[in-house]
């Protein structure tokens, strides 16, 4: 049995940024920076602490030029401008970009194995993606077939998973402006954070850090690394696809994801959002993109959908976004379903490896692997495990 997780109870004790909460954020942090432990389940053969962590951050951020909606129905105007056919002669929707400066509250947590064997210090820093918080790392639903961190931690390896902005007990902004680029550059100052060994408690500074995202939170990796190929020993991008002509349909997904204004769905959830944070609009749609039936369990999607975190319309609108990676040397794996609807429309044959191993082809090795009997959400289908291993062995091949 579980219990359907909200953080809407936490939310001013851990948002920096959002109306009508207090200022400080650190409240109740002890000197080591951990704080009390939030998450509904850890795995009993982890020891696990959760930190909030002040990063400070600038970035290019992307101006939009659409007007802000106050309803479901201008809502649905905006989606239906967006994906009508360029000769149409819509305006393009981004205006330009300046230097932001910003200041973040980052809720994180980090497990590592209580029978140490050697490979504790090798630290997986987990990047989620569009929908789920930090918790889709680590399901409290379970947890024996759903949790990546329960497995990886019983491999031997630690996690550092946390909230991006926006989401989970992390700081908040509008909607309108928290972006790919707020994320990467978090990214990669969290990345810096831990390499140094400064919220890793007794595993002190790691000896590999691998940076592995999920959906949207591996286009996050995919270009910090791009940017910044220095901050990882390795990748592992997870329901990705690089291939932006033929894989992603941009106009598919905004028709499918059915999205609503995430304050308006749930306000005892999401409540204190603005216009610009969506939810897609129910269980069924959420199937539809991330599942593929019938290999899962209809209360992994009744899971995620009790414990989803709202998105933001400048994440939606920035994600399809791929840089050049040929500077990154380390080892590179790219899981993705081999029927994803998100990142390959359907069917990934054909369209995952290239551009792939160009981006990545000086990395030692780049692997692209596409799983079976799943769509996107390759966490959740009854094969998790199965990917789950692909990803440790992958690195106990690669990265010792």
């Amino acid at each position: 049995m579980w219990t359907p997780y909200t953080s809407a109870a936490l939310f001013c004790a851990f948002s920096s940024h959002a109306a009508g909460c207090p200022p400080d954020p650190y409240n109740g942090t002890a000197a080591d920076g951990t704080v009390a432990l939030t998450q509904p389940y850890y795995p009993t053969t982890a020891d696990c602490v959760e930190y909030n962590i002040l990063v400070s951050v600038s970035y290019e951020r992307a101006i939009f030029n659409f007007t802000h909606w106050e309803d479901n129905y201008a809502l649905e105007q905006f989606f239906a401008d967006v994906t009508t056919r360029p000769s149409a002669g819509f305006p393009g929707i981004v205006s330009g970009t300046e230097l932001t400066q910003a200041n973040y509250t980052i809720a994180a947590s980090f497990c590592t194995p209580k029978k140490p064997n050697g490979k504790e210090k090798n630290v997986i820093l987990a990047t989620h993606g569009i929908g789920p918080a930090r918790e889709h790392w680590n399901s409290s639903y379970q947890p024996k077939e759903y949790s990546f961190v329960q497995y990886a931690v019983e491999k031997g390896f630690s996690v550092f998973f946390y909230d991006r902005v926006g989401c989970g007990d992390s700081s908040v902004e509008s909607g309108y402006v928290t972006q790919l680029n707020t994320h990467i550059a978090v990214l990669q100052e969290l990345s810096k954070v831990v390499r140094s060994g400064q919220y890793t408690g007794a595993v002190g500074q790691p000896s590999k850090v691998i940076l592995q995202g999920f959906s949207f939170g591996s286009y996050i990796v995919h270009n910090a690394i791009a940017a910044t190929p220095e901050i990882a020993d390795a990748v592992v991008l997870t329901a990705i696809g690089l291939n932006l002509t033929l894989g992603i349909n941009a106009n598919g997904l905004v028709r499918s994801f059915v999205n609503r204004i995430a304050s308006l769905q749930n306000p005892q959830r999401f409540g204190e959002l603005d216009t610009g944070y969506w939810s897609w609009v129910d269980k069924y749609a959420l199937a539809e993109n991330y599942f593929r039936y019938p290999y899962y369990d209809p209360g992994a999607v009744d899971f995620v959908e009790s414990t989803k975190a709202p998105y933001s319309v400048a994440e939606f609108l920035t994600f399809p976004t791929v840089a050049d990676a040929s500077n990154f040397t380390g080892a590179a794996l790219a899981i993705t379903a081999e029927t994803d609807y998100i990142v390959c429309d359907g069917y990934c044959p054909g369209v995952f490896d290239e551009p792939g191993r160009t981006y990545y082809k000086n990395a030692k090795p780049f692997v692209p692997y596409l799983h079976p009997d799943c769509s996107h959400h390759l966490n959740f289908h009854h094969n998790a495990t199965g990917a789950f291993g692909v990803i440790t062995d992958f690195l106990a091949e690669n990265v010792f």
